[in-house]
C-alpha cells in the first residue's frame, strides 16, 4: 500500500470517527450544548478538531515512505492525477454545503446551527476527497 493511499485510509477513518463522535454529542445533548457559554462550546469544538490534527500529524510523521537512500517517495503524474480529480469532486461537495449553509440557512437559522452545518460541509468534502483518493489507488485513475 502506498504512503498517499495509507494517509487517506487513515484521514477517512479519523474523520468518520471523531465527526460522528462529535455530532453525536452535539445532538444527543443540544439541552447542555445551548446551556454551555461561548468558551465552552469553542473548546469542545477546539477538542475534535485538535485531535483530527494530531492524527493527521503523527501520520504524517510515522507514515512517510522512504527510498533506501532515505530520500522521499518522488510524487509522479498519477499521484498528482488522483489528487486532481479527487480534488475537483472535493470542491463540488464543498460549494454546494457553503452555498447552503451562506445563501440559505441564514434566512432561517443561526448562530451554532450554522457552524455546525459549515462544519458538516467541510467534513463532507473532505470524506469526498479521502474516499475517491482511496478509490483511485484500489480501482486505478480512468480518464
Amino acid at each position: 500500500m502506498l504512503s498517499k493511499e495509507r494517509f487517506a485510509w487513515v484521514w477517512l477513518t479519523a474523520l468518520v470517527v471523531v465527526f460522528a463522535i462529535y455530532f453525536t454529542y452535539v445532538s444527543v445533548n443540544a439541552d447542555a450544548v445551548a446551556a454551555m457559554h461561548m468558551g465552552q462550546r469553542i473548546g469542545l469544538l477546539a477538542i475534535a478538531l485538535g485531535s483530527l490534527g494530531v492524527i493527521a500529524l503523527l501520520t504524517a510523521v510515522f507514515g512517510r515512505h522512504r527510498e533506501e537512500d532515505g530520500t522521499p517517495t518522488p510524487i509522479d503524474e498519477r499521484d498528482r492525477r488522483i489528487d486532481s480529480r479527487a480534488s475537483v469532486y472535493a470542491y463540488y461537495v464543498l460549494m454546494a454545503g457553503i452555498i447552503i449553509v451562506g445563501c440559505v440557512m441564514p434566512f432561517s437559522a443561526g448562530g451554532w446551527t450554522i457552524v455546525h452545518a459549515t462544519l458538516l460541509a467541510i467534513a463532507a468534502a473532505e470524506l469526498v476527497h479521502a474516499g475517491l483518493v482511496i478509490h483511485g489507488y484500489r480501482r486505478g485513475l480512468r480518464v
